[in-house]
């Protein structure tokens, strides 16, 4: 149960293991890991099947979402930012819709594919906006994958910094 009082950094719903490891098709490739590449391409049977995921791992509390906002400072409609947004209107009288709150205001080289994962590259180029969504509120961050942590500090800094209460990070995988 994701609540806001738990100690953990990161609170990951399930493994990922990438479709390629060392240029070779990963064994380990499985159908969650699946369910994360197909929410990226924004299927909406795959949103549907997270929101349920999300829905069974949260404890009846208020609190604000945002998201991770893509590599691209162009990508603002990811499949994270649908099923956060899908999430907000399933529970609206819990949630707040704060989905655009982190703007990545710089665009960064895709993690993936190597690019820089140190927190100082996050908080360079993620902005927050319309802060009074989150002020004096618990934030839930969420993102689709979590590799190094960085880009969940970063905006669980930033989101503080703006006035949210408590960030709670929650990684698909």
């Amino acid at each position: 149960m994701i609540t806001f009082s738990d100690p953990k950094e990161i609170y990951y719903l399930r493994n990922y293991h990438p479709l390629y490891c060392q240029g070779e098709e990963n064994p380990c490739f499985d159908e969650w890991s699946e369910n994360i590449l197909e929410l990226k391409n924004r299927e909406q049977t795959t949103i549907d099947l997270w929101l349920k995921e999300l829905k069974d791992h949260l404890k009846n509390e208020s609190f604000a979402i945002a998201v991770i906002p893509s590599h691209s400072s162009a990508h603002e409609i990811s499949g994270i930012r649908l099923l956060a947004q899908k999430l907000a209107k399933s529970i609206s009288e819990k949630v707040t819709d704060a989905t655009g709150c982190l703007k990545r205001v710089k665009s960064i080289d895709k993690l993936s594919e190597g690019g820089n994962r140190e927190l100082s590259v996050h908080l360079e180029s993620i902005r927050v906006m319309d802060a009074h969504l989150i002020q004096n509120k618990n934030v839930l961050l969420l993102d689709d994958i979590s590799t190094s942590g960085n880009s969940f500090r970063a905006g669980k800094e930033l989101l503080l910094q703006a006035g949210a209460s408590k960030v709670k990070c929650v990684a698909l995988g």
